[in-house]
C-alpha cells in the first residue's frame, strides 16, 4: 500500500512537471539587426508575448537572435511565423522583435531550433499578400452567394443586386494582388458581363434605362481599372 502511494505521487509529481514546462526559448537569424539588443520586447499583433535574451554575430556573417518566449503564448508561434525587427510602438528610442501569422500554417517551434527572420519590408510585403489573397477569397465567397441570391429575385431585384456587386468589386479592387486581378479580369468579369447583357435584353421599359446604365458605367470602370 505504501509503494502504491509512493509511486502515486511520483506520477502527479510528473505530470504537474509535463504542465508547468518552462519557455520556449529558440533563435533566429538575421542578416542586419538594425540597432535590436537583449531586453527588447518580443512582440505580435501588438501584444508582448517574450523578450530578447541575446543577439550574437555569427561566423557566417549574419546574426542570431536569442530569444523567450512565455509558454502560455507559444500557440500564437509556428515555423511559418514571419520574424521582422521594427520600432517598439510602446517604447519608440528601443527596437522590438515583432512576429505575424504566415499565410500557411507551420509546425510547432521547438526549444532550441533556429528559424530564419526576414526584413520588415519583406515582412510587409508577404503581410499585404495574404491580406489581398484574403480579399480575393471573400469576393469569391461573396460573388458564390450572389448567383445562388439570383435565382429567387425578380429581374429588377437581379439588376439591383447585381449594382451592389460591382460597388463592392470596386472598393476590393485596390486591395487585390495582380494575379487576384487576373483572376477577376478572366474568370469573374466574363459572367458578370453576360448577367448584364442578359437583363438588358430583359428590362427594356424606360424606368429601367438608369439603372442599366449606371450598371454598364460600372462594369466599364473595372475593366478600364484592370486595364492599368
Amino acid at each position: 500500500m505504501r509503494i502504491r502511494k509512493i509511486f502515486g505521487s511520483l506520477l502527479l509529481v510528473g505530470v504537474i512537471l509535463v504542465g508547468c514546462r518552462g519557455d520556449l526559448e529558440f533563435a533566429i537569424r538575421f542578416q542586419a539587426i538594425d540597432g535590436l539588443r537583449t531586453g527588447d520586447r518580443f512582440l505580435t499583433e501588438e501584444r508582448a508575448i517574450g523578450a530578447v535574451q541575446a543577439v550574437d554575430y555569427s561566423d557566417q556573417g549574419d546574426y542570431r537572435v536569442a530569444v523567450k518566449v512565455a509558454r502560455a503564448h507559444a500557440a500564437k508561434l509556428d515555423r511559418n511565423s514571419i520574424f521582422y525587427i521594427d520600432a517598439d510602438p510602446q517604447r519608440p528610442e528601443r527596437k522590438a522583435l515583432m512576429a505575424i501569422a504566415s499565410p500557411t500554417r507551420g509546425g510547432t517551434i521547438a526549444d532550441g531550433q533556429t528559424l530564419e527572420g526576414s526584413s520588415k519590408w519583406a515582412a510587409l510585403m508577404q503581410r499585404m499578400t495574404s491580406r489581398m489573397e484574403n480579399a480575393l477569397a471573400g469576393l469569391a465567397v461573396e460573388l458564390d452567394r450572389f448567383w445562388q441570391d439570383l435565382r429567387n429575385l425578380s429581374t429588377s431585384e437581379q439588376a439591383q443586386r447585381l449594382e451592389q456587386e460591382l460597388d463592392r468589386i470596386l472598393a476590393e479592387l485596390k486591395r487585390l494582388s495582380a494575379s487576384a486581378q487576373h483572376q477577376l479580369k478572366t474568370e469573374i468579369l466574363p459572367r458578370l458581363r453576360e448577367k448584364l447583357e442578359e437583363l438588358q435584353r430583359q428590362l427594356t421599359r424606360p424606368e429601367h434605362e438608369d439603372l442599366l446604365d449606371r450598371l454598364k458605367d460600372k462594369m466599364d470602370r473595372i475593366e478600364g481599372e484592370l486595364q492599368v
